[in-house]
């Protein structure tokens, strides 16, 4: 059964130009497009633009996961299973399902990621300039498991 919140959301329309773009990982810029805290912690959406081998570690969390290719040709890697991915593709990741990416291609990449239920995004706001153990270290903070390695373009082959 689905509660009615005890505070309704504010419709509203977010301007492109009013989310602040920072360093996540290195590589990557993100902006949080909707935070949690907006639509009473039920999910938040983040866009990323990344440059050709920007990769994440691989990792797992308690959130539901989704990515939507704008641009570019991202390489998932969700349990052992690889996927090249493009413009239009969405790719959906379950909660506790270890998973990494890598930008496999010779351009910038730009997806659309949102998390269900929100709070992670605010990992990302903390990330820029870490050194990778210290990342792994706050990641885990935020209930983020890093299960391994950045994905690189040999990964992408098998």
């Amino acid at each position: 059964m689905t509660q009615t919140p005890t505070t309704p959301v504010e419709a509203r329309v977010l301007a492109q130009d009013a989310a602040e773009w920072f360093s996540a990982i290195p590589g990557e810029r993100v902006a949080i497009r909707l935070h949690a805290a907006q639509v009473q912690g039920r999910f938040s959406m983040m866009e990323s633009l990344s440059e050709p081998g920007c990769a994440t570690p691989l990792h797992r969390h308690a959130e539901e996961e989704t990515f939507y290719v704008l641009e570019g040709r991202p390489t998932f890697r969700l349990g052992d299973k690889v996927f090249a991915t493009g413009p239009g593709d969405l790719v959906l990741i379950p909660a506790g399902t270890p998973h990494a990416w890598i930008n496999a291609g010779n351009g910038p990449c730009r997806m659309l990621a949102t998390f269900a239920p929100g709070g992670v995004e605010t990992l990302f706001t903390r990330l820029g300039g870490l050194p990778p153990e210290e990342m792994a270290a706050l990641a885990a903070g935020y209930g983020t498991i890093v299960l391994g390695p950045p994905m690189t373009a040999m990964a992408e082959a098998t």
